[in-house]
């Protein structure tokens, strides 16, 4: 789903719960729902089936919503999007919800690779220097990747920091190949 079409049911989302924390709050029960979805194909055709009454296909997407913990507003959000035909959506609309929070409160994500897993005072120092030089709280997801040799690659949006070994060897390289060229 492209972000212009989840863009509406974010906002009218946000906009029925009165802010991001509220948002945030239903979340839970929505990632349950949206994993009932992808995991049961039986529920996916039963909801899909014109064959079903759309006020039984409703009740039932419902139940599995207070099942999944949600309250009034997340089974009228999930009977918005079934009468729309974007409850396909809801991974993605989850996706731009868990964004627009992180916009209202100022936070970036930082993707981080390094060649063993961070240490927690590691994780912490990173994440102290990315959020002065970006100045927003930084939240990171970590990921290893041997290849690195030693070190870190932290990527925010477009934004690369390459503190790792194997680009330091990288340079070296081609200093002395230049080096070698000259002479």
């Amino acid at each position: 789903m492209r972000a212009s079409a989840t863009r509406p049911y974010v906002e009218a989302l946000f906009s029925v719960a009165g802010s991001a924390d509220a948002v945030e709050k239903l979340l839970p029960a929505l990632d349950a729902v949206a994993a009932a979805l992808a995991g049961t194909e039986e529920l996916r055709s039963t909801l899909r089936n014109p064959g079903i009454p759309r006020k039984t296909r409703r009740s039932l997407l419902e139940e599995v919503a207070r099942q999944a913990g949600g309250d009034l507003l997340v089974q009228r959000f999930l009977v918005v999007l079934h009468d729309n035909g974007r409850l396909g959506d809801l991974g993605a609309l989850l996706k731009a919800a868990r964004r627009r929070i992180d916009e209202d409160r100022h936070v970036v994500e930082a993707s981080v690779r390094s060649a063993a897993p961070l240490p927690p005072g590691a994780a912490d120092a990173l994440r102290s220097a990315l959020a002065r030089r970006l100045k927003s709280e930084v939240r990171l997801v970590a990921s290893v990747d041997p290849a690195l040799l030693g070190g870190f690659v932290a990527q925010v949006g477009s934004s690369v920091y390459d503190a790792s070994l194997s680009r330091r060897l990288e340079r070296a390289k081609e200093t002395l190949a230049g080096a070698g060229r000259i002479g």
